[in-house]
C-alpha cells in the first residue's frame, strides 16, 4: 500500500490543503536551483588561488559553461517534463544536479570544472518550466500568479543563501578539521546531499493531479479542476515556430532578455571578486571593526558574501514591488504602457547607477548602489513575466522557453567576456556594459505591445478557456 494512504485525509466538506504542500515542494526546490547554482560565485578568489587559473578561465568554465547549457536544454527540458510527467522529470533534474553538485567537490582542474558546470545547467534547465507545470495543475486559475512569484522568490532566497553562508561555512569546516585548503569541497558535498534528500521527500509526496493524491479530497479537486471551462479546445497545442520566430514582441521580448540578463549577472558572478579588489582594505577594516580580532585569510570573502547576499535581498523586496506595480499601472495607464513602464523605469535607473558607481570610494555606498541596481533589475520581472504571458497565448511556455534561451546566452556570454576584462583589471569597462545594456532594454520596452499576440486574432491572454468565478 501506497505509505500516503496510511493517513486519512481530511473530513468531507472542507477543501484539503495539499496544493500548498506542492507548492513548499516548488519554493524548496528553487532555493536550492540557487543555492547550487551560485555557491561558487563568493568562493571565487579561493578557486582562483587555489586551482591556479586566470579569471577569464574560471568565468569560462564556470559561468559560461553553466549558462550555455542552460540556454540549450530551456526548451528541451521543458518539453519532456510535458510529456512524462512533472513527478518523474523534476526529481530526475534535481537528481542529477545534486549529483554534479557534489561532483564540484571532486575536481582537479579547468575541464573538470567545465564538464560538472555543464551538466549542472543542463539539469537544472528544466526545474522552473516543470514547476510552472506544477503550479498550473495544483492551482486555480486566479491564484497561479501568487504562487509562481512565491516559487521565485524562494529560488531569490537561496541565491541569497548562497552567498551568505557559503564562506561562513568555509571558514567553519577549516576550524573543525583544521584544513587551509580543499575546505569547499565539503561544503559542495553537503548541498549536493540536501538535494538528494529532497527527492526522495518530492517523490513520496508529490502526485502529477491533484485527482491522483491520496491525501487531496474531492472539495479540493473541485476547487482546482474546475476553475477552467474548457470550449472545445485540445488542452495540448501544437507549437507554432514560424508564428513565434516571426513575432516582433517575441523577438523585442528576447532582445529585453538578453540585455536585462547581461546587466543582472554580475551581481551573481563577479560581484564579490570585484569588491574584494577594489575594496580589499576597506573590508579588512569592516571585518577587524566588527570581529575585535586581527584579519584572517578568507575573511574578505565573508564579508563581500554577506554584502552581496544584501543585493540580493533588495532584488527580493523588488520582485514583490514590481508584480504590484505592473498590475497598477495597467489599470490605471492601459496594457501597453502598464507592461511598457517597468521596464523602461528600471532600465534607466539601473543604467545611471552603473555609469555613476565606479566613482564611489566607499565600500558600503558602492553596496548600496547594487543593492539599488539589484531592486530595481527585478522590479521589471514582473511586467517581463506578464508580458510573456499577454503575447504567448496559448503557448507561454514555448515563448517563455525561447525568451529565457535568449537571456541565458546574454549571461553566458558576458560572464566570460567579464573575466577576460578582470584579468586586465578593467572592471570599469564591465560595469560600463552593463550600463549600455540595460539602456538597449529600456529602448526595447518602448516598442513592445503586449496587445499582439503569436496567433492573429487571438486576444491576450486567452488560452482557449473560459475563466468561471472561483474562491481559494
Amino acid at each position: 500500500m501506497n505509505r500516503l494512504q496510511s493517513t486519512a485525509p481530511a473530513p468531507a466538506g472542507r477543501p484539503t490543503n495539499v496544493r500548498f504542500l506542492t507548492l513548499t515542494l516548488c519554493i524548496t526546490m528553487a532555493m536550492l536551483l540557487y543555492l547550487d547554482r551560485y555557491a561558487l560565485s563568493p568562493l571565487t578568489s579561493t578557486l582562483l588561488n587555489e586551482l591556479h587559473v586566470s579569471k577569464e578561465k574560471l568565468g569560462r568554465g564556470v559561468f559560461f559553461s553553466f549558462f550555455f547549457a542552460y540556454a540549450v536544454m530551456q526548451v528541451p527540458a521543458g518539453w519532456l517534463s510535458d510529456t512524462l510527467g512533472a513527478r518523474r522529470m523534476l526529481a530526475l533534474y534535481v537528481a542529477v544536479w545534486s549529483l554534479a553538485t557534489i561532483s564540484m567537490g571532486l575536481v582537479n582542474g579547468l575541464a573538470a570544472i567545465f564538464f560538472v558546470r555543464f551538466l549542472l545547467g543542463i539539469s537544472q534547465a528544466g526545474a522552473y518550466p516543470t514547476a510552472a507545470s506544477v503550479i498550473k495543475l495544483w492551482f486555480p486559475y486566479g491564484a497561479r500568479g501568487r504562487a509562481s512569484s512565491a516559487v521565485s522568490m524562494g529560488g531569490r532566497a537561496g541565491g541569497l543563501l548562497a552567498f551568505a553562508i557559503t564562506p561562513t561555512l568555509l571558514l567553519l569546516v577549516g576550524a573543525l578539521l583544521g584544513w587551509e585548503t580543499g575546505r569547499w569541497r565539503l561544503v559542495f558535498a553537503a548541498y549536493g546531499a540536501l538535494g538528494l534528500v529532497w527527492v526522495c521527500v518530492f517523490v513520496w509526496l508529490y502526485r502529477d493531479s491533484p485527482r491522483e493524491h491520496p491525501w487531496c479530497n474531492a472539495e479540493e479537486v473541485a476547487l482546482i479542476a474546475p476553475a477552467l471551462r474548457i470550449r472545445g479546445v485540445p488542452l495540448r497545442h501544437a507549437l507554432p515556430p514560424l508564428s513565434i520566430l516571426t513575432s516582433r514582441e517575441v523577438l523585442l521580448m528576447c532582445v529585453i532578455g538578453f540585455c536585462v540578463d547581461v546587466g543582472w549577472v554580475f551581481l551573481v558572478s563577479w560581484l564579490p571578486q570585484y569588491l574584494i579588489e577594489t575594496y580589499g582594505d576597506q573590508l579588512k577594516e569592516v571585518i577587524t571593526t566588527i570581529t575585535h580580532r586581527p584579519y584572517k585569510n578568507g575573511d574578505e570573502e565573508v564579508v563581500a558574501g554577506v554584502m552581496t547576499a544584501l543585493t540580493g535581498l533588495a532584488g527580493m523586496i523588488g520582485t514583490l514591488l514590481g508584480g504590484l506595480a505592473t498590475d497598477r499601472f495597467v489599470v490605471r495607464f492601459g496594457s501597453i504602457w502598464g507592461r511598457r513602464l517597468p521596464g523602461v523605469i528600471g532600465g534607466v535607473v539601473v543604467a545611471a547607477i552603473y555609469l555613476m558607481a565606479p566613482q564611489l570610494k566607499n565600500v558600503w555606498m558602492f553596496v548600496g548602489a547594487m543593492a539599488a541596481i539589484s531592486l530595481s533589475i527585478d522590479f521589471c520581472l514582473g511586467a517581463m513575466w506578464a508580458t510573456y504571458q499577454d503575447i504567448g497565448g496559448r503557448h507561454v511556455a514555448s515563448v517563455l522557453g525561447v525568451g529565457n534561451m535568449c537571456a541565458s546566452f546574454g549571461a553566458a556570454g558576458f560572464t566570460w567576456y567579464a573575466g577576460m576584462l578582470a584579468d586586465e583589471k578593467r572592471w570599469n569597462m564591465v560595469l560600463a556594459l552593463a550600463a549600455i545594456s540595460m539602456i538597449v532594454a529600456a529602448g526595447s520596452w518602448l516598442l513592445i505591445d503586449p496587445t499582439h499576440t503569436v496567433e492573429s486574432g487571438e486576444p491576450p491572454g486567452n488560452d482557449g478557456a473560459e475563466v468561471l468565478p472561483e474562491t481559494i
